[in-house]
């Protein structure tokens, strides 16, 4: 229970965290988005429903602070937690280089689907600058999703003493 009390406020620490290291590392220009690593890591470690509320509660925590069409994040962010957490199974996922290529799929697939639903909804083309910001924001993604998911391992150690 006290899950889904805290999940709301942590959410929107994470987010805003996320915003802040974003503008001041980057300037602006990019995103880097942890929020996204999470909505991955919980595909990969938690059950169907409690990591569908986080991804919807992380989403729409997203939604609401990056200023974007009211839920566009909810969305993108369930179906990448489904698609990981089916994809789970089916790969093994301690491994390092799965971690990296599957994080960098997912922010590429969020960036695709965020870019086909502006020109879709607005006609609005950014096509020209996918090679600047799409592919190193997906790099970064992937690359710092390992070091994510060893972090988070250590601390569930830490909290709940399972090692699995």
């Amino acid at each position: 229970m006290i899950y889904y009390l805290l999940l709301p406020f942590l959410s929107i620490i994470l987010v805003i965290l996320q915003s802040t290291i974003t503008d001041v590392i980057f300037s602006g220009r990019l995103v880097f988005e942890l929020s996204l690593i999470v909505v991955i890591y919980a595909g990969f470690r938690l059950d169907l429903a409690r990591g569908a509320v986080l991804a919807f509660i992380t989403g729409f925590v997203f939604d609401c602070v990056a200023g974007s069409m009211p839920g566009l994040f909810t969305f993108i962010y369930v179906v990448i937690f489904l698609f990981s957490f089916f994809a789970s199974s089916r790969l093994a996922a301690e491994k390092i280089y799965i971690i990296v290529l599957f994080s960098f799929f997912c922010a590429f697939l969020e960036d695709l689907m965020v870019i086909l639903f502006y020109y879709l909804a607005f006609k609005y083309d950014v096509l020209m600058n996918i090679y600047f910001v799409l592919l190193p924001k997906s790099l970064i993604v992937g690359l710092f999703a390992p070091v994510f998911f060893y972090m988070m391992r250590r601390v569930e150690v830490f909290f709940y003493e399972k090692t699995d």
